[in-house]
Formats: structure tokens, C-alpha cells, sequence
């Protein structure tokens, strides 16, 4: 689900900004941009973020700085003349020419520091901006989360509706290819009884063959349990998910066990729903 929250925390010492940016997700992620006097606190953060947000992409931006100057960069003189004392002894011991430039030093490892910051401090107020961004964030998603749940609320009704419509046709399949049995004898000049045992057969066949009473009973099942878990509180939309798996099995097999031409078009109508409700399912927690 997409959610943007802001935080912003400040102490005597401390200042933190904090913005969360959501995306749409199959699985819970957390994505850090921090300055690097803050990157110790990353592990923390993520833990957070984690705590509040199920499923999707989360991009956190932090932002710390102290007045009193940790979190700022600055050279080390002494690390600096060691590296260049080092590499100079090491182009005389190779007989290498040229120089040390100032460019070198400053990419030597150690070089460019950064003040470390008093993790203390510097985690309180990073966690408080860090709740109000989140804070921000869980309301945006779950105003987003109202809509859809009212959108497939009303594709459970669509899916219910169709079941509905569907079931009286179940009885009337087997009388159905009976009619067309018989006609079928009639036109090939053939006689045979009403009653005659292989006529009998050979529609009993038929109707164990095309009973779809168990899958309209199990998808209608489903259909139930999804709105159930729909108006649940918490993170659905994995179990969401697995009931439309199991309703796309249950049509696909109405679909191909029916003969009735209506109960085909009804399938088709549900499937069609089906796909629509997978794509908004993408879109929440």
C-alpha cells in the first residue's frame, strides 16, 4: 500500500527529520537513506518500521545533526601523514616514480572521518521523529485501505451474486442432456423407452461426471470466509489472497465439469471478478 509520513524530533543537542515513503509490496521491506552519523542506528530503525508495517516497500529517510559537531566530517592529520610517510617509503623500496597528490590522501581509508555521535542521544530522538513519520504513514495506508476494503467488499458481493444465480441451474443440467439424449436417439430413427436401463446409465454417468453441488458449496464456503477476513482487524491481505487462489480453483473446475451453457457464462463472469479482485489485492496489508 503507498503511505507517506514525517517526522521531525529535536533536542538541546539533537535534531532529527525523519520521512517514510511506502510502495506496494508482496513482502515487508525496509529502505535506509541516512546520514552517515546516523547509519549505527539503522538496525533500530529498521526493527521499527517493521513492527508497524506488514507488507510493502518502505523508503525511510533520516536526516541527524548535532549542534555540538558529531555527525560532521573532518580530516586526520595524523592518519593522513602515516598514509603518505607509508606510501612514499614503499616508491622508494620499489623504484616507482611520481607523486602523492592531495587526492590520494583524501581517499586513503581513515582519512575523512566523521564524529561519532552519542548513540544515547542520537537514538531517543531519531526513534521519536521516527514514530510521528510513521505514525503518518500507517494513517495514510489505512484511509487507502478503507477504499479498497469497500471495493472488495463489493466484489465479494459480485462473486456471491453469481453463486447465487448459478446453484438452481446445478439440477438442471442432468435433466437437460437427457432432452438432448433422447432427441439425439429420435433423429439417428432409433426407439428406445423412457426407462430403458441404458438410457438410464448413460445419463447417471453423466450426472456423477458434471455434479458440481461440492464446488458451489465450497466456493460460496470462500466467499464467506473472505468477507470474513476482510472486515478482520490486522494484516489480510496474504490470507485475502490464498481464498481467491482456492475460489479461481473451485470456478475453474465448475467451468470445465458444466455443460450448461449459462453455468459457462457464469463462470466466465466470476473469473473475469476474480482477476479484478487479485490486482487490488496487490495493493494491501
Amino acid at each position: 500500500m503507498t503511505g507517506h509520513g514525517r517526522g521531525e524530533s529535536k533536542t538541546k543537542v539533537w535534531t532529527a527529520v525523519v520521512e517514510c515513503h511506502s510502495v506496494n509490496r508482496k513482502t515487508a521491506e525496509v529502505v535506509l537513506h541516512a546520514d552517515r552519523s546516523a547509519s549505527r542506528l539503522e538496525p533500530a530503525v529498521r526493527e521499527r518500521v517493521l513492527e508497524r508495517v506488514a507488507r510493502g516497500r518502505v523508503q525511510v529517510n533520516l536526516s541527524l545533526s548535532n549542534s555540538g559537531g558529531a555527525g560532521q566530517s573532518f580530516f586526520d592529520e595524523v592518519r593522513a601523514l602515516e598514509f603518505v610517510n607509508q606510501a612514499r617509503r614503499l616508491q622508494k623500496k620499489l623504484g616507482l616514480e611520481g607523486g602523492v597528490t592531495l587526492a590520494d590522501v583524501i581517499a586513503a581509508p581513515g582519512v575523512v572521518r566523521t564524529a561519532d555521535a552519542d548513540s544515547d542521544g542520537a537514538h531517543s530522538v531519531v526513534m521519536a521523529a521516527l514514530d510521528e513519520a510513521l505514525d503518518g504513514l500507517v494513517a495514510t495506508r489505512a484511509r487507502e485501505g478503507e477504499a479498497l476494503r469497500k471495493v472488495l467488499s463489493k466484489g465479494a458481493d459480485r462473486l456471491a451474486s453469481i453463486l447465487k444465480k448459478t446453484t438452481p441451474l446445478a439440477g438442471k443440467v442432468t435433466i437437460a442432456y437427457r432432452e438432448a439424449l433422447g432427441k439425439r436417439i429420435e433423429r439417428a430413427g432409433l426407439s428406445l423407452p423412457i426407462n430403458d436401463t441404458r438410457l438410464a446409465t448413460e445419463v447417471a454417468i453423466f450426472a456423477e461426471r458434471c455434479d458440481i453441488t461440492e464446488e458451489l458449496e465450497r466456493a460460496a464456503s470462500h466467499v464467506a470466509q473472505f468477507r470474513e477476513k476482510l472486515a478482520a482487524k490486522g494484516p489480510v491481505g496474504r490470507t485475502l489472497e490464498f481464498i481467491t487462489q482456492e475460489l479461481g480453483r473451485e470456478f475453474n473446475t465448475l467451468g470445465s465439469k458444466s455443460a450448461h451453457t449459462t453455468i459457462s457464462r457464469f463462470v466466465i463472469e466470476a473469473k473475469s471478478e476474480l482477476d479484478r479482485i487479485r490486482e487490488q489485492l496487490a495493493n494491501i496489508e
